[in-house]
C-alpha cells in the first residue's frame, strides 16, 4: 500500500494499492492523455479474449494467428465527432472504423457523414467494473461497448456486476 499526504494540514490522505496505481497509469498514459497509436485490449472477464473485427463485425476472441493479430489491434484516433474522445481505427483496413449500427459493433469505411463520425466515436472512461477502461458511445450517452455471447454491442449501463465486467477492457500493447 501507498499513502499519498494530500493537504497534510487538513489531514487528507489517500491510500492506494499498488496494483491499481499500475493499472491505472498505464490507463492514464494510453488513454486519458490521449496517447494515440496502436493498441489491443483485453476483455476484463475473459482476458485471454481481445476485442477484434472478423467479417466486418466486432467481437471478444482468443487470438491465435497473424489475421487475428492484425484483427485485434487498432490505431487509436482523435475521436471523428469530438477530439477529446477516442475512434478505433482497422489496422489491417486502413480508413475502417469500429463503430455501433443498430447497437451492434461493425468495421465499415468511413464515409464522411456526420452520424458515421458520431457512431464511430467513443469516450473513454475509468473502467467500470473498477480497473481497466470503458468505453461510452458520443452519441448514446451511457451506452457502453461490452460483450454478450462474446459479440461487441453498445448497451445502456444497467448497473449489474456483469454488465460492469462485460463492458471493462484491459489496453494492452499492440498484438500486431
Amino acid at each position: 500500500m501507498k499513502l499519498f499526504k494530500l493537504f497534510p494540514a487538513v489531514g487528507i490522505t489517500i491510500t492506494l494499492a499498488a496494483y491499481s496505481i499500475v493499472s491505472n497509469l498505464q490507463i492514464t498514459q494510453v488513454l486519458a492523455q490521449g496517447i494515440r497509436g496502436n493498441y489491443s485490449f483485453s476483455s476484463y472477464n475473459f482476458p485471454d479474449r481481445y476485442i477484434r473485427h472478423r467479417n466486418y463485425l466486432g467481437y471478444i476472441e482468443p487470438v491465435n494467428d497473424e489475421l487475428g493479430r492484425k484483427d485485434a489491434t487498432f490505431r487509436l484516433r482523435n475521436g471523428l465527432a469530438n477530439s477529446k474522445c477516442t475512434s478505433f481505427e482497422s489496422i489491417n483496413f486502413p480508413g475502417h472504423f469500429l463503430r455501433h449500427q443498430d447497437f451492434r459493433l461493425k468495421l465499415a469505411r468511413n464515409d464522411g457523414s456526420r452520424l458515421f463520425q458520431q457512431d464511430a466515436t467513443f469516450c473513454q472512461r475509468a473502467g467500470v467494473a473498477g480497473t481497466g477502461t470503458s468505453f461510452e458511445s458520443y452519441n448514446f450517452p451511457a451506452h457502453y461497448i461490452r460483450h454478450k455471447n462474446f459479440e461487441l454491442w453498445i448497451d445502456p449501463a444497467d448497473g449489474s456486476d456483469l454488465f460492469r465486467k462485460d463492458a471493462t477492457f484491459i489496453p494492452q500493447s499492440a498484438l500486431y
